[in-house]
């Protein structure tokens, strides 16, 4: 298991804090319906699952630095983008706009499995602020919102560095030759 721009590897028992993630989010990445998550791609070349596995990770240093609920906002995380559709396919169980309507179905799917208290609801729910205007209302969910548009942007940005590469290359090439 790695983590985007992280060289964790959660290999190293000595290491505590990943020790402590992993059993924090043990149960979650345990469920059979959970790992479904690993058949859908996000953010071109990772899985929803790797996704979720990379927001909680972060969100879980960074809330734990702030001396904040690091393990509710660790578990919010690894839940915030728990549904099981294809936005591009269709299988929305609700109809609206996707940017809207995943935060719900995805606290559905954590409640059907999960204890969700309520800075875990808040960091599901509200972490697509601000590409909609439903603002997070704790600091946890702060976090995790600014953790996914992180994670986010390095998913996008590895990709198109491995497809822009080839053409950097051939360009340095014509110039130097």
């Amino acid at each position: 298991m790695l983590i985007i721009n992280n060289k964790n590897t959660f290999l190293d028992a000595d290491d505590e804090t990943a020790m402590e993630f992993l059993k924090t989010v043990a149960d979650i990445t345990a469920c059979e319906d959970y790992q479904k998550l690993k058949l859908f791609t996000h953010h071109r070349h990772t899985t929803r699952y790797q996704h979720c596995l990379n927001v909680a990770w972060y969100s879980f240093i960074w809330a734990k630095k702030a001396g904040l609920n690091y393990k509710s906002c660790a578990r919010g995380a690894m839940l915030h983008d728990f549904y099981l559709y294809d936005p591009k396919t269709g299988g929305q169980p609700i109809k609206g706009n996707h940017i809207e309507i995943h935060p719900i179905v995805a606290l559905a799917n954590a409640e059907k499995y999960y204890e969700v208290d309520e800075v875990m609801k808040d960091c599901i729910l509200h972490h697509m602020w601000p590409m909609n205007n439903i603002r997070p209302v704790t600091k946890e969910g702060m976090i995790v919102q600014a953790a996914d548009k992180y994670c986010a942007s390095l998913e996008w940005s590895i990709y198109n560095v491995r497809r822009i590469k080839p053409v950097i290359r051939e360009a340095y090439n014509r110039l130097i030759h």
